[in-house]
């Protein structure tokens, strides 16, 4: 044990450099952050959960006008807010790493530190400004970290996010719209009084959110997304961005109808069929475990379709660890050997990389759900409440299948990494660094301790309807059945590396989500673009140049005199504006209540 920490500690020390510096400072401060949060929130457990503290920062004070800036911190908000300080303080330290030959990782750290401030603000804002400031944060900075790499893959990665975001984010505009005619952007009981714009706002947030959680039909962006590099995968992937439509359903459910609960049950247990089923036929290694997270958020989504708000806040806050885990494992892989990121072409790592293997395993097992695993905590628990829920035949089957579907392309990939058979002469080199180690040791602990750890705080008590024994016992039989197709197919020639120039049309059909991607990536957002240059020219050249300025006012201008026209030339074009917005705000408040 002292040899093996010398060795890794000589590897590291050759290398100390100022990057080393802002690397240890980013994680004592992200630590530090989250430590805080949980503190506050194992000190806010032992009250009543219903309890918040309500903290307002003024930023200006003038005798018309108190501008300040909102923070509330409840359970839900700390205990999240914890955890992705937590995952990113460790993420951080991965990236020393996995980045550690990149000229510019400063101005890496600094976009995951941003990264992650606007993630922050989004759960503690009270406010919809606010949090719409953190909502649009996300985008922008996800959509720099995307592109990152500056090929040609990632420029057509980043459009895609952007674009599948941007939808979610016009939903957001109309909402703080309708927000505009009770004069109040608090969501504590403010919208509660706009009775009769109540399903605009539960529309809202419904498309906003599946959006920006990648559900059907906007799932393109996901798996899109892994051009970035690893170390944004994992925030990403983990605690961040994919999970921001999660929280934000928590948080305002209660605007969403029945119907509205519905539409998200038939959207999610579709997303989940399907990314379970892609996963199975997916054969880049990085783009497997995308479309696990994109099976776990549609368990999320309809966990709240169905009510359990608690039940899938818990998972979120489980699976969180555990998938930070996992793709710091893929990541450890794909560093050491080259950049391969075809699972066919990998091979005989248990003994290449046996920490990070080992690693892999335990995250997997919380994938899959087994026995005293932080997934069979929540996930197990999810399943069991949707099958006791009676909420039909197609459902209790869609969900048992994609059950099975994922323990099998998760055992499969473990599996394939595992076997000892060479397919390629691909040089692997060993895992020699102390970053990486203390990274993956730091999230191992959260991801294998998280589920009972929460569990205690958060479900105990809870009183859901509970489903038979012989359905409960139907779980474990599909997870034994994924396991049987992992073996029965694990020589496969599906799976062979001489195919990988022919691929069948069936075969893409499956892997592509039946062609969703393609269509709802390039497609809407292609659609979406030439909406938005249609406006432009309609809205923008036509209306406000041409029939507003030189029909109306600018004929005012042209009759003023010289004299006049150099006194209010840099005056008139404000003021026909906000003459122009007033008789709009006037229209919509009397279309609104009238």
């Amino acid at each position: 044990m002292k040899m093996w920490l010398i060795r890794f500690w000589e590897a590291d020390s050759k290398c100390l450099k100022s990057g080393d510096v802002w690397v240890l400072g980013m994680f004592s401060l992200m630590l530090g952050f989250s430590t805080l949060f949980f503190l506050f929130f194992l000190s806010l457990s032992r009250f009543d959960w219903s309890s918040c503290l309500m903290v307002s920062i003024n930023i200006s004070s003038v005798s018309m006008m108190d501008v300040s800036f909102p923070f509330l911190f409840d359970w839900i908000s700390l205990s999240f807010g914890g955890t992705v300080c937590f995952i990113s303080s460790w993420v951080i330290m991965y990236s020393r790493f996995y980045m550690g030959d990149d000229p510019f990782l400063l101005r890496f750290l600094m976009l995951v530190v941003l990264f992650v401030l606007s993630m922050n603000l989004l759960i503690f804002s009270p406010s919809i400004l606010s949090l719409m400031v953190g909502w649009d944060g996300l985008g922008v900075v996800s959509f720099l970290l995307v592109v990152y790499y500056s090929n040609s893959e990632s420029y057509s990665a980043g459009m895609i996010t952007v674009f599948s975001n941007r939808i979610g984010d016009v939903f957001f505009i109309v909402f703080i719209a309708f927000c505009c005619s009770c004069l109040d952007f608090n969501f504590f009981g403010s919208m509660v009084y706009m009775k009769d714009t109540m399903w605009v706002l539960g529309v809202c947030v419904l498309l906003g959110s599946i959006t920006k959680s990648a559900q059907l039909p906007f799932c393109a962006w996901l798996p899109a997304a892994m051009a970035a590099p690893t170390p944004v995968s994992t925030l990403v992937h983990s605690s961040t961005l994919v999970t921001a439509g999660v929280y934000i359903i928590i948080r305002f459910g209660y605007l969403m109808s029945e119907s509205m609960k519905v539409l998200l049950l038939f959207l999610s247990i579709v997303t989940f069929f399907l990314a379970s089923l892609s996963g199975v036929y997916e054969v880049d290694l990085k783009k497997v475990v995308a479309l696990s997270t994109l099976s776990q958020v549609s368990m999320m989504m309809l966990a709240l379709s169905l009510g359990f708000s608690v039940l899938a806040f818990y998972h979120l806050l489980v699976h969180a660890f555990f998938k930070a885990l996992m793709f710091m494992c893929v990541g450890s892989v794909i560093a050491c050997s080259g950049g391969v990121q075809d699972v066919r072409f990998l091979s005989g790592f248990w003994k290449k990389l046996p920490v990070s293997m080992a690693w892999y395993c335990i995250s997997v097992g919380c994938l899959c759900g087994l026995p005293f695993m932080s997934g069979f905590f929540s996930k197990d628990l999810i399943v069991e409440k949707v099958l006791g829920s009676a909420s039909g035949l197609v459902l209790f089957i869609l969900c048992l299948m994609s059950v099975a579907l994922t323990v099998w392309y998760s055992t499969r990939s473990l599996s394939l990494l595992l076997k000892s058979q060479e397919n390629t002469f691909l040089s692997v080199t060993p895992e020699g660094s102390l970053y990486l180690m203390f990274a993956l040791f730091g999230l191992g602990f959260g991801g294998f301790y998280g589920g009972y750890t929460f569990q205690n705080l958060l479900v105990e008590g809870l009183s859901y309807v509970e489903p038979s024994s012989p359905m409960k016992s139907l779980i474990l039989f599909f997870l034994v059945f994924g396991l049987f197709m992992t073996w029965y197919t694990f020589e496969d020639k599906l799976w062979n590396a001489g195919k990988i120039f022919t691929p069948s049309f069936v075969l893409r059909f499956r892997s592509s989500m039946f062609f969703l991607p393609p269509l709802s990536g390039n497609y809407i957002g292609y659609k979406f673009m030439l909406c938005s240059c249609f406006m432009v020219k309609m809205i923008e050249n036509f209306w406000v140049n041409k029939v507003l300025w030189e029909s109306g006012f600018g004929m005012v201008a042209r009759f003023s005199g010289s004299k006049a026209r150099k006194f209010s030339g840099y005056m008139l074009s404000d003021i026909s504006f906000s003459i122009f917005f007033i008789i709009l705000v006037m229209m919509f408040l009397y279309l609104l209540f009238f």
